[in-house]
């Protein structure tokens, strides 16, 4: 309240006065904002305490002059800063401007400042007053942000809810086949043809303008080429909540799907070598088992020769031997053809299988080769197991592989101290479990991770590849593969298959190609 026999302000008055001054230049400081004013004529300026630190000029009483303001400015930037102050001392407009100073440090800054005319109650005008704030940080954090978007590996680009380009960089532009001052302004139809923006595309943008962040991969054609592209739609949401435009993030997979499509087929080369040299080493007991029927086909035929020389001929007897013919033929057949099947090339496959069928025909397939190094075999094999889905070849080439290298780890033991045993079961997590467990002598601790490693081998003669392409094909099919010790001695193999559709996209269906 002010003093009424002095007229002056009581000190509860100047205390509060002094308090809220004391906040204004609080919240000048958290904000980098100034204040200056100018009167009308004059060449000197009040400047707050805070105007001062943004200029790196230290606080003085009373005023700054024109020309030492003048002075802190950027020679790039003074003939604008004089425009905008003439024009507003004119009358012609509010003074609103960028520009960047420079400190007394070397330091420079960048600056916007506004300000406009003070007038008297009558609109005469008495000089200029305005505000002066420090927009470095945010300058930076602008051209970052823009480095980004020009630098950026990705093609990006932004869409109106228009569907029409407003800004793209550098890679979009390499990508549609188009300069940015053709694309910014161009409806995306426009681009990519009507038939696909409306079928394809305008759903998605549409999803994305509903505030939906949309993830998508496949191929697209432009102008000058065809590409693989994994595109991402990101809603940009103004201060009110809508979504006034959408952040495309395009990468160009291209040259990764070529050569993953390589990496697949060197792979399915070496799997097949690998699967025509591990029957190399099953060549005799192939043999055993080819001949075995075909000898048994040369007797029945002439036990029916024999029974047709009879007076009369006994035609029971012949046809029961012809009937055994035919079952040695087709058990000859089988072998033939699972070897066939495992030597063909083809591409992988994705069916539903049997695990314990696909077992048992190679166990059919190795067990002359079990009986040859005296190994005692027995299965283990789980009824009413899921099927599993993949590539029958490979799964059994991943079989024969741990099979054979089982049999030969027990090659030179006593016959009643090797046994193989081969087991199916569903695991914890509902996958199917398969163990190749012999009594061998085991795998040093040290060597277990080793030994799926490429071109690492303990055989003299090996190549180091069996473990490494199994554990590949293993992994292609959304399982694992590893090794572990059997007690008392030996070792087990162990790989799951998950069951239904989770399987990997190594065996998947290609994606189709469209042109959006």
């Amino acid at each position: 309240m002010t003093d009424a026999t002095t007229g002056r302000p009581s000190k509860e008055e100047l205390d509060e006065l002094r308090r809220k001054q004391a906040m204004l230049e609080e919240a000048e400081r958290i904000a980098h904002v100034g204040y200056w004013e100018r009167h009308l004529g004059s060449e000197q300026i009040i400047f707050s305490e805070e105007a001062y630190r943004i200029f790196g000029v230290a606080p003085r009483e009373g005023t700054i002059g024109l020309e030492e303001i003048i002075e802190r400015i950027h020679s790039d930037d003074r003939a604008a800063w004089s425009a905008a102050i003439e024009e507003m001392l004119r009358g012609d407009s509010r003074y609103d401007l960028n520009y960047r100073i420079v400190r007394p440090d070397g330091e420079v800054r960048f600056i916007h400042s506004r300000g406009d005319l003070t007038r008297d109650s009558s609109g005469h005008c008495l000089g200029a007053f305005g505000a002066v704030q420090d927009i470095t940080d945010l300058k930076r954090a602008e051209h970052l942000t823009q480095m980004v978007f020009e630098r950026s590996p990705d093609a990006i680009c932004i869409i109106g809810r228009d569907y029409r380009y407003q800004r793209v960089n550098p890679v979009f532009e390499r990508i549609a086949g188009r300069p940015a001052k053709d694309l910014v302004g161009m409806h995306v139809a426009d681009v990519l043809g009507n038939t696909v923006f409306e079928q394809i595309l305008k759903p998605k943008h549409d999803r994305c303008f509903a505030g939906e962040e949309v993830r998508y991969a496949d191929w697209f054609v432009y102008p000058n080429a065809r590409h693989f592209l994994s595109v991402s739609y990101s809603p940009l949401i103004s201060t009110s909540d809508r979504v006034e435009a959408i952040l495309l993030i395009f990468r160009d997979l291209t040259e990764h799907v070529f050569a993953s499509d390589a990496l697949r087929s060197a792979q399915a080369e070496l799997a097949h070598a690998n699967r025509v040299a591990t029957l190399g080493h099953l060549t005799a007991s192939i043999a055993h088992e080819v001949n075995q029927p075909i000898a048994a086909m040369v007797m029945n035929a002439q036990a029916a020769l024999h029974w047709l020389d009879g007076a009369p001929a006994n035609l029971p007897q012949v046809r029961r031997s012809l009937n055994r013919i035919v079952e040695d033929g087709e058990r000859a057949g089988e072998v033939i053809g699972r070897i066939r099947g495992l030597v063909k090339k083809a591409p992988p496959r994705k069916d539903r299988l049997d695990v314990n069928t696909a077992v048992l025909d190679v166990i059919a397939l190795t067990r002359s080769e079990v009986l040859k190094h005296g190994v005692c075999l027995r299965t283990e094999l789980a009824n009413n197991l899921p099927f599993v889905e993949g590539d029958l070849v490979q799964l059994q080439q991943v079989m024969l592989n741990l099979i054979m290298n089982a049999v030969d780890a027990m090659s030179g033991l006593a016959g009643n101290e090797t046994e193989l045993v081969i087991s199916a079961s569903k695991d914890a997590s509902g996958s199917v479990l398969i163990s190749i467990q012999d009594t061998g002598p085991g795998v040093p601790p040290h060597l277990v991770d080793r030994l799926f490693e490429p071109f690492y081998t303990t055989k003299p003669e090996g190549m180091g590849m069996g473990l490494a392409i199994c554990r590949s094909i293993i992994q292609a099919h959304g399982g694992r593969l590893w090794v572990s010790a059997n007690n008392p001695g030996g070792a087990v193999f162990r790989f799951t298959l998950p069951t239904g559709d989770d399987i990997s996209a190594g065996l998947a269906e290609p994606q189709k190609s469209v042109v959006p």
